[in-house]
Protein backbone atom coordinates (compact mmCIF):
# COMPACT_ATOMS: atom_id res chain seq x y z
CA UNK A 1 0.00 0.00 0.00
CA UNK A 2 1.11 3.55 -0.77
CA UNK A 3 -0.06 6.62 1.15
CA UNK A 4 0.48 10.15 -0.14
CA UNK A 5 0.65 12.94 2.44
CA UNK A 6 0.13 16.41 1.00
CA UNK A 7 2.09 19.10 2.81
CA UNK A 8 0.80 22.60 2.05
CA UNK A 9 3.27 25.52 2.33
CA UNK A 10 6.04 23.52 4.00
CA UNK A 11 8.37 26.46 3.39
CA UNK A 12 6.04 29.20 4.70
CA UNK A 13 4.01 27.60 7.48
CA UNK A 14 6.33 25.71 9.82
CA UNK A 15 6.81 28.25 12.58
CA UNK A 16 6.92 25.86 15.53
CA UNK A 17 8.55 22.85 13.89
CA UNK A 18 5.16 21.44 13.04
CA UNK A 19 6.68 19.40 10.22
CA UNK A 20 7.08 17.00 13.15
CA UNK A 21 3.43 16.09 12.53
CA UNK A 22 4.38 14.86 9.07
CA UNK A 23 7.35 12.93 10.44
CA UNK A 24 5.22 11.25 13.12
CA UNK A 25 2.58 10.15 10.63
CA UNK A 26 5.21 8.92 8.18
CA UNK A 27 7.04 6.94 10.86
CA UNK A 28 3.96 5.16 12.18
CA UNK A 29 2.56 4.46 8.72
CA UNK A 30 5.90 2.95 7.68
CA UNK A 31 5.80 0.95 10.91
CA UNK A 32 2.80 -0.80 9.33
CA UNK A 33 4.79 -1.60 6.19
CA UNK A 34 3.25 1.21 4.14
CA UNK A 35 5.11 3.17 1.49
CA UNK A 36 4.73 6.88 2.34
CA UNK A 37 5.28 9.70 -0.14
CA UNK A 38 5.37 13.34 0.98
CA UNK A 39 3.96 15.70 -1.64
CA UNK A 40 5.12 19.27 -0.96
CA UNK A 41 2.97 22.09 -2.36
CA UNK A 42 3.61 25.82 -2.04
CA UNK A 43 2.99 29.25 -3.59
CA UNK A 44 2.14 29.25 -7.31
CA UNK A 45 2.22 25.45 -7.59
CA UNK A 46 -0.47 23.79 -9.65
CA UNK A 47 -2.04 21.84 -6.80
CA UNK A 48 -3.53 18.42 -7.35
CA UNK A 49 -5.18 16.68 -4.39
CA UNK A 50 -6.69 13.81 -6.37
CA UNK A 51 -4.04 11.32 -5.23
CA UNK A 52 -3.57 12.74 -1.71
CA UNK A 53 -4.68 10.59 1.24
CA UNK A 54 -3.94 13.10 4.03
CA UNK A 55 -3.52 16.86 3.75
CA UNK A 56 -1.60 18.96 6.29
CA UNK A 57 -1.02 22.67 6.78
CA UNK A 58 0.88 24.21 9.69
CA UNK A 59 1.46 27.48 11.52
CA UNK A 60 3.19 30.60 10.21
CA UNK A 61 3.59 34.32 10.78
CA UNK A 62 0.39 36.31 10.37
CA UNK A 63 1.73 37.74 7.10
CA UNK A 64 2.64 34.32 5.68
CA UNK A 65 -0.81 32.94 6.54
CA UNK A 66 -2.42 35.73 4.52
CA UNK A 67 -0.02 35.09 1.63
CA UNK A 68 -1.02 31.42 1.71
CA UNK A 69 -4.70 32.40 1.80
CA UNK A 70 -4.42 34.42 -1.41
CA UNK A 71 -2.62 31.55 -3.12
CA UNK A 72 -5.09 28.93 -1.88
CA UNK A 73 -8.23 30.78 -2.99
CA UNK A 74 -7.82 29.44 -6.51
CA UNK A 75 -7.87 25.90 -5.10
CA UNK A 76 -10.97 26.31 -2.92
CA UNK A 77 -13.11 23.95 -5.00
CA UNK A 78 -10.36 21.32 -5.03
CA UNK A 79 -10.10 21.42 -1.23
CA UNK A 80 -13.86 21.20 -0.82
CA UNK A 81 -13.95 18.21 -3.16
CA UNK A 82 -11.11 16.65 -1.17
CA UNK A 83 -13.00 17.02 2.12
CA UNK A 84 -16.28 15.87 0.58
CA UNK A 85 -14.53 12.60 -0.30
CA UNK A 86 -13.90 12.07 3.47
CA UNK A 87 -10.14 12.43 3.24
CA UNK A 88 -8.56 14.10 6.28
CA UNK A 89 -7.24 17.64 6.40
CA UNK A 90 -5.37 18.73 9.54
CA UNK A 91 -4.72 22.45 10.05
CA UNK A 92 -2.63 23.50 13.07
CA UNK A 93 -1.82 26.90 14.54
CA UNK A 94 -3.16 29.97 12.77
CA UNK A 95 -3.61 28.12 9.47
CA UNK A 96 -7.06 27.18 10.84
CA UNK A 97 -8.02 30.76 9.97
CA UNK A 98 -7.83 30.00 6.25
CA UNK A 99 -10.79 27.64 6.09
CA UNK A 100 -13.54 29.66 7.80
CA UNK A 101 -15.66 32.47 6.38
CA UNK A 102 -13.56 35.45 7.44
CA UNK A 103 -10.29 36.40 9.14
CA UNK A 104 -10.56 39.70 11.03
CA UNK A 105 -7.14 41.06 12.13
CA UNK A 106 -7.79 44.82 11.73
CA UNK A 107 -10.00 44.58 8.66
CA UNK A 108 -12.39 41.88 7.47
CA UNK A 109 -10.66 39.49 5.06
CA UNK A 110 -12.67 36.88 3.22
CA UNK A 111 -11.28 33.39 3.83
CA UNK A 112 -12.04 30.17 1.92
CA UNK A 113 -15.49 29.67 3.47
CA UNK A 114 -15.22 25.88 3.43
CA UNK A 115 -16.05 25.47 7.14
CA UNK A 116 -18.62 27.73 8.84
CA UNK A 117 -16.68 29.84 11.34
CA UNK A 118 -15.06 33.25 11.72
CA UNK A 119 -11.65 34.06 13.24
CA UNK A 120 -11.37 37.36 15.09
CA UNK A 121 -8.07 38.82 16.29
CA UNK A 122 -7.84 40.05 19.88
CA UNK A 123 -5.57 39.72 22.87
CA UNK A 124 -2.69 37.33 22.22
CA UNK A 125 -3.08 33.92 23.85
CA UNK A 126 0.12 32.22 25.05
CA UNK A 127 -0.53 29.10 27.10
CA UNK A 128 0.06 25.41 27.61
CA UNK A 129 -2.99 23.31 26.78
CA UNK A 130 -4.41 20.24 28.49
CA UNK A 131 -8.00 19.78 27.35
CA UNK A 132 -10.65 17.10 27.07
CA UNK A 133 -12.17 16.54 23.62
CA UNK A 134 -14.59 14.18 21.90
CA UNK A 135 -11.89 13.18 19.40
CA UNK A 136 -9.85 10.81 21.60
CA UNK A 137 -10.34 9.50 25.13
CA UNK A 138 -7.25 11.07 26.68
CA UNK A 139 -6.76 14.83 27.03
CA UNK A 140 -5.01 16.72 24.24
CA UNK A 141 -1.86 18.57 25.30
CA UNK A 142 0.26 21.17 23.55
CA UNK A 143 1.03 24.87 23.29
CA UNK A 144 -0.78 27.88 21.85
CA UNK A 145 0.57 31.28 20.79
CA UNK A 146 -1.90 33.25 18.68
CA UNK A 147 -4.00 36.40 18.45
CA UNK A 148 -6.83 34.88 16.44
CA UNK A 149 -9.84 33.15 17.93
CA UNK A 150 -12.48 30.99 16.31
CA UNK A 151 -15.48 32.92 17.65
CA UNK A 152 -17.86 30.17 16.53
CA UNK A 153 -16.18 27.67 18.85
CA UNK A 154 -14.05 28.02 21.97
CA UNK A 155 -12.64 24.52 21.54
CA UNK A 156 -8.85 24.23 21.36
CA UNK A 157 -9.28 21.51 18.74
CA UNK A 158 -12.40 20.84 16.70
CA UNK A 159 -13.52 18.35 14.10
CA UNK A 160 -16.11 18.81 11.38
CA UNK A 161 -16.44 15.89 9.00
CA UNK A 162 -12.92 15.06 7.84
CA UNK A 163 -11.58 18.51 8.78
CA UNK A 164 -9.51 18.80 11.96
CA UNK A 165 -8.50 22.28 13.08
CA UNK A 166 -6.57 23.46 16.12
CA UNK A 167 -4.53 26.42 17.34
CA UNK A 168 -2.35 23.90 19.20
CA UNK A 169 1.23 23.71 17.97
CA UNK A 170 4.17 21.88 19.27
CA UNK A 171 3.71 19.53 17.17
CA UNK A 172 0.39 18.05 18.24
CA UNK A 173 0.77 14.53 16.77
CA UNK A 174 4.16 13.97 18.40
CA UNK A 175 2.87 15.04 21.80
CA UNK A 176 -0.45 13.15 21.60
CA UNK A 177 0.12 9.49 20.64
CA UNK A 178 -3.58 8.55 20.84
CA UNK A 179 -4.46 11.26 18.34
CA UNK A 180 -1.59 10.26 16.04
CA UNK A 181 -2.69 6.61 16.18
CA UNK A 182 -6.29 7.56 15.43
CA UNK A 183 -5.30 9.49 12.31
CA UNK A 184 -2.96 6.70 11.16
CA UNK A 185 -5.86 4.25 11.44
CA UNK A 186 -8.22 6.60 9.61
CA UNK A 187 -5.77 6.97 6.74
CA UNK A 188 -5.15 3.22 6.43
CA UNK A 189 -8.81 2.24 6.84
CA UNK A 190 -9.78 4.66 4.07
CA UNK A 191 -7.48 2.69 1.76
CA UNK A 192 -8.21 -0.83 3.06
CA UNK A 193 -10.89 -1.49 5.69
CA UNK A 194 -9.60 -5.05 6.11
CA UNK A 195 -5.99 -4.06 6.76
CA UNK A 196 -4.19 -6.31 9.23
CA UNK A 197 -2.34 -4.06 11.65
CA UNK A 198 1.04 -4.88 13.09
CA UNK A 199 1.85 -4.00 16.69
CA UNK A 200 2.14 -0.24 17.15
CA UNK A 201 5.06 1.25 19.06
CA UNK A 202 4.34 4.57 20.77
CA UNK A 203 6.47 3.76 23.84
CA UNK A 204 8.53 6.97 23.89
CA UNK A 205 5.60 9.20 22.94
CA UNK A 206 3.45 7.70 25.69
CA UNK A 207 6.21 8.13 28.26
CA UNK A 208 6.69 11.77 27.24
CA UNK A 209 2.92 12.32 27.34
CA UNK A 210 2.66 10.90 30.88
CA UNK A 211 5.46 13.14 32.11
CA UNK A 212 3.83 16.19 30.53
CA UNK A 213 0.44 15.66 32.15
CA UNK A 214 1.74 14.70 35.60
Amino acid sequence: MKVIIGYLYHDLLNLYGDEGNIKALKYHLEEQGINVVIKDMTINDEKDFSDVDFLYIGCGTENNVLVALEDLKKDKDKIKEYLDSNRILLATGNSVELFGNYVIPNKKIKALGIIDYVCMYGKRVVKDVNVKTDIVEENIIGFENHSGQNISSNDDIFNEGSFYGTYIVGPILVRNPKLCSKLVHKIIDSKDSNFEYKEEDYEFEIEAYKKAVN
